[in-house]
């Protein structure tokens, strides 16, 4: 879908991000996904002096909650920690419960009634929602402005003109630069674009009294979310040298 354009304005590209440019979220589901493979199998673990079955389920949430951590703290979000953990206390909640039972008898999915086979669900399920929230990305430059859009239902929209960015900033993960991907940041005056990362470090010395002193960096890095800038597109040094040309254009 096109966007409205203005009156002398023309749409020059249309944009969508690459079908790798969220691998990092696959890779997520996939690892949700594959962690209720590996348990359905019913594998022989043992941990310490514990017995096979008390091991396995020890096993089982550290397979799930500690990468949830890891993945909230890298992400610098915490409602990853939440997304993750629901799964599988579902998938450890559901099985037995007479209502479920009943309601997968009812529509011939008994094969749910296993905990790991939730999990493996719940991964396949954020495999698609992946898919489809990359899907949801539009991005446009016209002759005037850039356009970034987000949504289905709900919409998220940035417009742009090419006479407030101050600077475009490309970025490649080395998966980008093997597959031709990369995110384009254009970064205005007034710090859109932009997030800050804090360092800090401290000293504190003393025997009866403390005597303490410490310090912080704020530090600018280009940053922002998916509809504030164009994540993931294929051939970003092309998409880049657009840009700038039309900068220069409008300048």
């Amino acid at each position: 879908m096109s966007p409205k354009l203005q009156k002398g304005e023309e749409l020059i590209k249309g944009l969508r991000p690459h079908p790798l440019a969220f691998y990092r979220l696959y890779g997520i589901w996939v690892y949700i996904a594959l962690v209720g493979v590996y348990f359905s199998s019913s594998p022989s673990i043992e941990i310490l002096e514990m017995g096979p079955e008390t091991s396995a389920r020890v096993l089982w949430w550290l397979s799930i909650l500690v990468p949830a951590v890891l993945i909230a703290l890298f992400r610098i979000n915490w409602r990853w920690l939440v997304a993750l953990a629901i799964p599988a206390l579902l998938a450890f909640y559901l099985p037995g419960q007479l209502e479920y039972t009943a309601f997968l008898e009812k529509w011939g999915l008994l094969w749910l009634s296993d905990q790991n086979h939730i999990l493996t669900a719940f991964g396949v399920l954020g495999i698609l929602g992946t898919e489809e929230h990359r899907r949801s990305h539009r991005y446009y430059i016209t002759n005037w402005r850039l356009i970034m859009e987000s949504g289905h239902l709900g919409v998220h929209r940035r417009t742009l003109l090419y006479k407030n960015i101050n600077d475009l900033v490309v970025e490649q993960s080395f998966a980008g630069k093997i597959f031709n991907f990369g995110t384009i940041i254009p970064i205005t005056a007034s710090g859109l674009g932009l997030g800050d990362d804090f360092s800090m470090a401290g000293a504190a010395v003393g025997t009866r009294a403390m005597i303490g002193a410490g310090g912080g960096k704020t530090v600018s890095t280009p940053r922002g979310r998916s509809h504030h800038l164009l994540e993931g597109v294929g051939r970003p040094e092309q998409v880049h040298d657009l840009i700038i040309s039309l900068m220069h254009s409008q300048s």
